[in-house]
């Protein structure tokens, strides 16, 4: 099982914004879980499997405080 990151907007003015997450065992499965979690009413949708993201991470410096999301 592979989890996926859910970006999606529904009008070509608004940004692709993160909407969720799924977990499924191939891309297909994982459109379909996004479409039936998330519904169809959107214009565009794209899924990232998380093992293919890359985190860019902020060094902190001395002072600074880390913001866990």
């Amino acid at each position: 099982m592979e989890r996926y990151m859910v970006f999606a907007r529904t009008e070509y003015d608004q940004p692709i914004e993160h909407r969720g997450e799924v977990e499924a065992g191939s891309g297909e499965e994982a459109a379909r879980a996004a479409l039936e979690a998330y519904g169809k009413d959107w214009l565009e949708m794209s899924l990232v499997p998380v093992s293919k993201a890359y985190w860019a991470e902020k060094e902190i410096q001395e002072g600074e405080t880390e913001v866990q999301v």
